[in-house]
């Protein structure tokens, strides 16, 4: 049982040291703190939905404090949120986003992947972003303060599993880099991840239907946003890139945040009608 409870802890570290800024030691012991075997970053990927629904629920807490607590317009109070939000995660997936934008100013794979590995932001990046911000925002001050928590925690959720659908479809683009280390996935792990999901989802279901939603459809847009996401993502990853990169994976997990949360939009015109 011990053994089973390092093992917890090590992969927890490991998943919130990549998806997030907060500070994960505490979780290792003295000896794992210098060992890179206390990183198992392919092993760890069962807890990323977790991670990213513990994300969009301190996100959506935010948001709701400062709009009913503090009185703030909407959508100043979940700008502001979202860029805690940016700060909790330190902007890593919206990373992805503009490196894969940027990529399609060139010809070639070879140069897209040279791209993708520069750190300046182009053009391209720059709208991707503006963009993507622009419609998460729009998405939460359209919502109910009440529902920023369940919201946002649905859409952290969906975003990290959604993002491992690409790696268990597609090869590694280049052969070394971080997310070089997620292929073969683990099987073991990928399952969990995507059982964790799923019960999440009905849970999630199960309150916003009696909350917000009246319709399945508005039940059933957040998950087909997610999926949408992949399936676009990961077919432009393949024709352009010949597999996945880190890249693809954080574009995918922005993407996917994004359609998500339009697509709960959905349930509030729906109940309004």
């Amino acid at each position: 049982m011990t053994g089973f409870f390092n093992t917890v802890r090590q992969d927890l570290a490991s998943g919130l040291g990549l998806l997030t800024r907060l500070p994960v030691m505490g979780l290792l012991s003295p000896a794992q703190r210098n060992s890179t075997a206390a990183w198992p970053l392919a092993r760890s990927l069962w807890c990323w939905p977790l991670v990213g629904a513990g994300i969009g629920a301190i996100t959506g807490g935010l948001g709701y404090v400062l709009q009913s607590g503090l009185h703030l317009a909407a959508l100043p109070a979940v700008t502001l949120a979202l860029a805690a939000q940016t700060a909790l995660t330190g902007g890593f997936h919206e990373d992805g986003l503009a490196d894969m934008a940027d990529s399609y100013g060139a010809n070639t794979r070879a140069r897209k992947l040279e791209i993708m590995r520069d750190s300046r932001v182009g053009s391209y990046g720059v709208i991707a972003l503006c963009l993507s911000f622009l419609v998460r925002a729009g998405a939460l001050a359209a919502l109910p303060a009440a529902t920023l928590i369940p919201a946002l925690a649905l859409a952290g959720l969906l975003a990290r599993a959604a993002l491992l659908w690409v790696p268990a479809c597609l090869p590694p683009a280049r052969p070394d880099g971080l997310a070089r280390s997620l292929s073969p996935l683990p099987k073991a792990a990928f399952g969990v991840a995507q059982g964790i999901t799923m019960v999440a989802y009905a849970l999630w279901a199960w309150w916003w239907a009696g909350a917000v939603a009246h319709t399945a459809l508005a039940l059933i847009l957040p998950t087909a946003g997610a999926a949408l996401a992949v399936f676009c993502l990961s077919h432009a990853a393949k024709k352009h890139l010949g597999g996945y990169t880190g890249d693809v994976l954080g574009a995918t997990a922005t993407l996917a945040d994004c359609l998500t949360l339009a697509a709960l939009t959905a349930s509030v015109q729906v109940s309004t009608l």
